[in-house]
């Protein structure tokens, strides 16, 4: 169905062309299917056995938890039928999906998830080529800004194993991709724009509920600001050639407006799913406990000017920040910035910058080929300098790309939207391992951008000289 809805909007492009964005996610399909069975049967077992904990699946991960659960479900559907299957049993997506496929196949090995793996994979690179061709770039050199996604390393973590990266990482370029279709015209474009942003909605909730929340409130804010600019407009107060035009404000508005009530329709549920991975991720004490010791340990100061509501959101992120510190990952190799625990609203602002860089260009070169927390870190920081010197590259790139491509508004809504994202998962996580991972598909976004750019400009260059 989704192939349906964006061939439908291709009629401007050759044929050529058109077969070219379609043969591309196919041997996106076809390269994780054989790089998944590679990782599992030769490179874990016998060139890596330290990492390897058994089965194909690297040590220390996820993907062990969701592996033994989804097993024990799949035998109980084998013994006592279907209704013991949920969808989200312990409000993990995993290891229903993993249980349905395991319950399917009768197989309960996780190689047998390297096509649901390939078929994420392989459209979330169709998004990505989708949302670059939109702004002018050529299907070809879109292919090219598509190749950090689809062939960094560090997305063995999910596209080799059982996780949930995946679907988060296809929800979000969903999403990035409804936002694009803002500047074309026509109702069927924004039926499309509307489809793709409920899609992508609902496929992080799937994969982070949790994250859905932060959709809520930054479109609202943006729907209200959106909305004021849509009527200064109308009243003839800004000119038409100021910022953006009518028209695209008033797709964007009605996107946003929609925005906020799908996430409020889903984020009722977030309290519950954060509380399901707070209890599985400490072993020794129940979130409850934990909280009510780490409230002792942090001195808050309400600051007049911020709302009660944001002050509170803010003030269970400092919670949360040194919980992960002192203990989900205390001790853990990986942390960085330990001194910093938020006292009061502000410091988040003054911490941006600084946030903004960790999450942008780290790790540095002080931490490459340093050994990591286990052996699987270990490993991942061997050839992570690689990724780090292409995102570098290709952050600066970005900047030229964004002054030269056309319908800059929505390229400014998207940047925005993964610098905050980026943000968010620096202050809650401050540890490299889950940074580099949740970055991915904002830092693969904005390269996109970069490199497709880049290289269109350069062949133009190279055929003028």
């Amino acid at each position: 169905m989704v192939f349906v809805y964006i061939s439908a909007l291709e009629g401007e492009m050759a044929i050529e062309e058109k077969r070219l964005m379609y043969i591309f996610p196919i041997l996106v399909f076809m390269y994780v299917i054989l790089i998944g069975l590679f990782v599992q049967t030769i490179l874990l077992p016998y060139l890596i056995p330290s990492a390897h904990y058994g089965e194909g699946i690297l040590n220390g991960t996820d993907t062990i938890y969701f592996h033994e659960e989804s097993k024990k479900l799949a035998k109980e559907i084998s013994l006592y039928g279907w209704s013991r299957w949920s969808l989200k049993p312990e409000g993990q997506i995993m290891i229903g999906i993993t249980s349905l496929i395991y319950a399917l196949t009768g197989i309960y090995k996780p190689y047998v998830m390297l096509f649901y793996n390939a078929l994420l994979h392989s459209l979330s690179a169709l998004f990505l080529i989708k949302l670059l061709t939109n702004y002018g770039i050529s299907i070809k050199y879109a292919i090219f800004g598509s190749l950090p996604l689809v062939f960094f390393p560090s997305n063995l973590m999910w596209t080799s194993q059982i996780h949930r990266d995946g679907l988060y990482v296809l929800g979000l370029l969903a999403f990035f991709l409804s936002i694009s279709y803002i500047h074309k015209k026509g109702y069927k474009t924004l039926f499309y724009s509307l489809f793709l942003q409920a899609l992508g909605l609902f496929l992080i909730y799937l994969a982070r509920e949790h994250m859905i929340l932060p959709f809520k409130y930054v479109f609202s804010f943006l729907f209200v600001v959106s909305l004021l600019f849509l009527a200064l407009k109308f009243v003839r107060l800004l000119k038409e050639n100021l910022l953006v035009e009518k028209q695209v404000l008033s797709r964007f508005t009605v996107l946003a407006f929609a925005v906020v009530i799908v996430s409020s329709i889903l984020a009722p549920q977030t309290q519950t799913q954060t509380q399901t991975q707070t209890q599985t991720q400490t072993q020794t004490q129940t979130q409850t406990q934990t909280q009510t010791q780490t409230q002792t340990q942090i001195k808050w100061e309400k600051e007049i000017f911020v709302p009660e509501k944001i002050d509170k959101i803010l003030y269970n992120i400092a919670v949360w920040r040194y919980m992960f510190l002192n203990v989900y990952f205390k001790d853990a190799k990986g942390n960085i910035e330990q001194d910093f625990i938020p006292q009061k609203a502000s410091d988040f602002l003054l911490y941006l910058p600084r946030g903004l860089y960790v999450g942008l260009f780290y790790p540095t070169p002080e931490f490459w080929f340093k050994e990591g927390g286990t052996t699987g870190g270990t490993v991942a920081r061997a050839i992570i300098p690689f990724e780090t010197v292409v995102v570098w590259i290709g952050i600066i790139g970005f900047v030229f790309a964004f002054y030269n491509l056309p319908n800059r508004f929505s390229i400014f809504i998207i940047l925005l939207l993964c610098l905050m994202f980026i943000y968010l998962h620096v202050i809650t996580e401050p540890n490299l391992g889950p940074i580099v991972r949740k970055r991915y598909v904002y830092i693969s976004t904005l390269i996109g951008f970069s490199y497709s750019y880049l290289i269109w400009r350069l062949s133009l260059w190279l055929k003028r000289a």
